[in-house]
């Protein structure tokens, strides 16, 4: 009698050739291969609150850091004032962060963004038709009718370490707060559920939730 034959596992074999394997060198204009956004909330010198979307940061443990332009208005916020807020919309909010992509809050408008189509803006909310909220332990207002917002400090500020990065400001928070809205949150505790919460992604100048394409960035050159 032949020896009974064992059932296999059932497995999925992935077969390599010399073209899946082949990759050729590229010049990407940026970097963006995909990661949440966040709406930042800083003081302006007035007392009022500036937003700018960003896309540029990354969290461990308690801390969070960002990467943005030294120039802005939310650099120079950060440079001068200690507190800031990360507003995380959801692909539902992602017309109000388009509608932030094209403004400044600061007066003295470089000539590139000039080009580019960028305009000052005051009052960054009535730009967006965000509604502001007010926060608890720092200046800047959140924004409501995001899903997460992290209230946080300023611990570090860095230059870029050659010539070309001495425009970039590297910023290390530490946060102090977080708020969820009750839709996102496993009941009765204070964790985020996973299958209800959508992050907005920007990758390569482009929209995108967990699934389909929400939209395109005017910034975006495809």
């Amino acid at each position: 009698m032949r020896p009974k034959e064992r059932a296999q596992p059932n497995t999925v074999r992935i077969m390599f050739t010399s073209q899946t394997a082949e990759t050729v060198p590229i010049s990407p204009d940026v970097l963006y291969f995909g990661t949440p956004v966040a709406i930042l909330s800083t003081l302006n010198p007035d007392g009022t609150t500036n937003l700018a979307a960003m896309s540029s940061f990354w969290a461990l443990e308690d801390r969070i850091v960002l990467g943005l332009a030294r120039n802005g208005q939310s650099g120079a916020n950060l440079i001068r004032e200690s507190d800031c807020v990360l507003n995380l919309p959801s692909p539902r909010e992602w017309e109000g962060v388009e509608r932030l992509g094209r403004t400044t809050g600061a007066t003295d408008i470089p000539d590139y963004k000039l080009c580019a189509g960028f305009v000052h803006a005051a009052d960054k909310f009535a730009a967006s038709g965000f509604t502001p909220k007010p926060s608890e332990l720092v200046g800047p207002q959140r924004i409501a009718e995001c899903p997460v917002q992290i209230e946080a400090e300023v611990l570090a500020r860095h230059a870029g370490s050659d010539k070309k990065g001495a425009g970039l400001l590297i910023v290390e928070l530490r946060k102090l707060a977080v708020h969820g809205r009750p839709e996102i949150l496993i009941a009765y505790r204070s964790r985020i559920d996973v299958d209800s919460w959508s992050p907005l992604f920007y990758i390569f100048r482009h929209y995108f939730g967990k699934g389909a394409r929400m939209g395109r960035s005017f910034r975006a050159r495809y």
